[in-house]
């Protein structure tokens, strides 16, 4: 079993799910039908796509992985072989890996991200000085008053 993302219609992960070793591509998910509908209801509708299953790797370092459903297209057009024709006897070659996965945050985001973080870890530093600050003058408090006695 390996692990599969599962995205919404904007190519967003949403969820982690898991596939069978083999499975390899991009899958819909539809939208459950339910049981109290009729069967002539059920034919007459198109089902409804809510988000896809990945079963592609997301590479490390992207912070908002977003799926590139142009990629996929166009990596599905470049892999398949021309049937007939005069490039019958040429040679099949899978094209490369492109790149399916990327970083989803816009421009602005980045830079709201690093300024949470910094002025986060700023807070939690004068915190612990706080702290110890405290601890050293109740110590020097508890000195003081045992010299005085």
């Amino acid at each position: 079993m390996k692990e599969a993302i599962v995205v919404d219609l904007d190519g967003f992960l949403t969820d982690v799910t898991l596939v069978t070793d083999d499975v390899i591509g991009v899958f819909p998910m539809f939208k459950p039908h339910r049981i109290t509908e009729s069967a002539e209801k059920l034919q007459q509708s198109s089902p409804e796509i809510i988000g896809y299953i990945i079963a592609i790797a997301v590479p490390s370092g992207l912070y908002k992985p977003k799926f590139d459903f142009n990629a996929w297209e166009l990596y599905n057009k470049l892999s398949k072989p021309e049937i007939g024709g005069k490039n019958r006897n040429r040679i099949y070659k899978k094209p490369q890996e492109l790149n399916l996965w990327i970083e989803g945050l816009t421009s602005e985001e980045p830079n709201s991200v690093r300024t949470h973080s910094i002025q986060s870890a700023a807070t939690e530093k004068n915190l612990t000085f706080t702290e110890k600050m405290k601890n050293k003058h109740q110590q020097l408090v508890s000195i003081y008053k045992r010299l005085l006695k």
